[in-house]
């Protein structure tokens, strides 16, 4: 599981919501989430700011991890 899906899950925001707020599709979330599609740097800053974190920290790198549930 990567780190889109476990702070999804965390904030308990169902996928749909969270593509519709990111601007994407759901079905490209769901390959995103599951590794099978990489995104565009633009896609990862509004799926960031859907889910309240930096595109570093659903990256794997440092930051705050308290804005994402202390997960990372």
């Amino acid at each position: 599981m990567n780190r889109i899906k476990k702070i999804r899950e965390f904030k308990q925001i169902r996928q749909n919501a969270l593509a519709e707020a990111a601007q994407i599709s759901q079905p490209f979330l769901h390959d995103l989430e599951n590794g099978n599609r990489n995104a565009k740097p633009e896609t990862w800053a509004r799926i960031a700011e859907a889910l309240g974190c930096t595109v570093e920290e659903l990256k794997g790198g440092g930051g705050d991890n308290e804005r994402c549930g202390g997960l990372l």
